[in-house]
């Protein structure tokens, strides 16, 4: 898949055309596989590129409509998620406030067509572009005979009774919900980091742990600990994780320490990833290394019980 971050070179890139998708695509959940594989599909029938558009930063944060904002995938492990689907091309567009701006029709016109050379596109339900959110399925419909292309909308996805979204995900993730939020994932939610020095009181009682130093912009769970899996490379582990402030060490900043079931290598430096299965408790303050020891003993007894 090649990465397109700059619209100048889009001209010479799509002479014989595109299927297309677009959208913010933070997490790559259920409702995403839809528009991708579709993509990809009509692609693979017309023999022409599948595109898929998306923005960074997220609009609701250049707009101001939400502080904090936290995402479900960054950058990098976007990129990646959308290449398993077979995407040709992916364009960044670095959404700012003059694109914020830009009317829907010119939006359609320089990029999607001029830009693109759009010859089917494929829409969220949800998803609008262009000045004051214009850009939606019937202004597409109304102008595929002007410009020559197809265009279709995919209606919301559901998994049970709950439709699927990033924004009900991101919910779930907040009440340490994690089951839930995987199943509208379609996979299990991922956390990626260097392995950084921590207080190496873990290895001390019995449990060493891996700090890991998670991007800012990253969204972690609610805090507590959850059973999970650990990449290491290739290779995965069965293991459990604090999201947490340690209060039994009185601490106050958040970590996320994760430790690894039958592991004994240094794995500072390194990066690893970790795949939260489902929570096992909150995170409490004990009275003192004994409770804390034999509290362990029993939520790595739970998360084997979990994970097996």
């Amino acid at each position: 898949m090649k990465i397109i971050n700059s619209t100048s070179s889009f001209h010479e890139t799509f002479p014989s055309g595109s299927s297309l998708t677009l959208g913010n695509f933070d997490g790559i959940h259920l409702g995403h596989r839809t528009l991708l594989d579709r993509t990809v599909e009509v692609a693979k029938q017309k023999g022409i590129p599948s595109v898929v558009v998306t923005y960074f930063p997220n609009p609701s944060v250049v707009l101001g409509k939400k502080q904090n904002f936290k995402y479900l995938t960054t950058q990098v492990e976007k990129q990646k998620l959308i290449e398993e689907f077979g995407i040709d091309y992916l364009i960044v567009l670095e959404f700012t406030e003059a694109l914020s701006r830009m009317s829907a029709e010119d939006f359609l016109e320089k990029i999607i067509i001029q830009g693109l050379n759009a010859k089917h596109i494929v829409i969220g339900y949800n998803h609008f572009f262009g000045a004051g959110r214009r850009g939606d399925f019937q202004l597409l419909q109304d102008n595929s005979s002007k410009f020559g292309y197809d265009v279709e909308q995919k209606d919301a996805v559901s998994e049970g009774e709950e439709k699927i979204s990033s924004s009900q995900i991101r919910k779930f993730l907040e009440s340490g919900e994690i089951d839930r939020a995987n199943r509208l994932l379609g996979r299990l939610y991922h956390l990626e980091g260097v392995v950084t020095d921590g207080a190496k009181r873990g290895r001390t009682i019995g449990f060493p742990t891996a700090n890991l130093s998670i991007p800012e912009e990253r969204l972690l769970p609610a805090i507590g600990v959850y059973s999970c899996y650990t990449i290491v490379g290739s290779r995965k582990f069965k293991s459990m994780v604090n999201v947490g402030k340690n209060p039994t060490f009185d601490g106050e900043k958040l970590h996320v320490e994760v430790n690894l079931f039958d592991f004994s290598e240094d794995l500072y430096g390194q990066t690893v990833q970790i795949q939260l299965v489902q929570k096992i408790r909150d995170e409490v303050k004990f009275d003192g290394i004994e409770s804390l020891k034999k509290q362990l003993e029993q939520d790595k007894k739970t998360s084997l019980g979990i994970l097996n």
